[in-house]
């Protein structure tokens, strides 16, 4: 039974809503793609269903499932505009996922699985929102000994800083020790994971201006 424009209207109106509570959990956050994006992405990818869906319901070979296909296509390449470097890392990811998790609230809206599509979105909420608290709890204990030593002048430590708090870490005690424009720091980062530990020291390593870098002890 074909559906009416109304209904369409309906569903695709469902996907923007829904798409807006995603993005706005993304503005609280002040990430590159907010509330407008991942609205926009929801909600194209809600009239990309619905169209197909309209289209499918008058022939008996057109097949709307294509059309999700090519929407999880497309959506790759906006979510790879959302990943940006910060520092001596890559960040965005979730946001990425966020807008590929957008278009899929948008489709099953467009498809008309009113129950499953605002479902969807309680489940990726409570991962977003629910497991912050607890990675923070998980990873307080991680206290990391980091020893950088360094030409002075070359803004070594801002993308240091910059990647730390991108990734929700600190740095805890350090101390500075300058001899004959060569710096030493030592200090110890609290909260972060050892895999994205040795990211940094690599892209450390990778400086011109660093001497050294003493990492900290391997996990046993």
């Amino acid at each position: 039974m074909p559906i009416t424009e109304l209904e369409m209207i309906g569903r695709v109106a469902l996907a923007a809503l829904l798409g807006a509570i995603l993005g706005t959990e993304r503005e609280i956050q002040q990430k590159t793609a907010g509330l407008r994006t991942h609205t926009l992405v929801a909600t194209g990818s809600a009239v990309f269903a619905v169209a197909g869906v309209a289209l499918a319901a008058g022939s008996s070979v057109a097949d709307p499932t294509r059309v999700a296909s090519q929407i999880v296509t497309g959506i790759g390449f906006i979510g790879a505009g959302g990943m940006i470097r910060s520092g001596l890392t890559i960040t965005g990811i979730t946001t990425a996922a966020t807008l590929w998790f957008s278009a899929a609230i948008g489709v099953a809206a467009g498809f008309g699985y009113y129950l499953l599509a605002p479902a969807s979105l309680a489940i990726a909420l409570l991962s977003m929102i629910g497991f912050a608290p607890v990675r923070k709890y998980m990873r307080r204990g991680v206290v990391q000994p980091l020893q950088i030593e360094y030409h002075a002048g070359h803004g070594t430590l801002t993308p240091l800083f910059e990647t730390l708090n991108a990734v929700g870490a600190t740095v805890g005690r350090i101390s500075m020790i300058e001899t004959g424009g060569t710096r030493r720091m030592t200090c110890e980062i609290v909260g972060l994971g050892h895999e994205a530990m040795e990211d940094i020291v690599a892209s450390l390593r990778a400086r011109e201006e660093v001497i050294k870098v003493v990492p900290p002890p391997p996990k046993h």
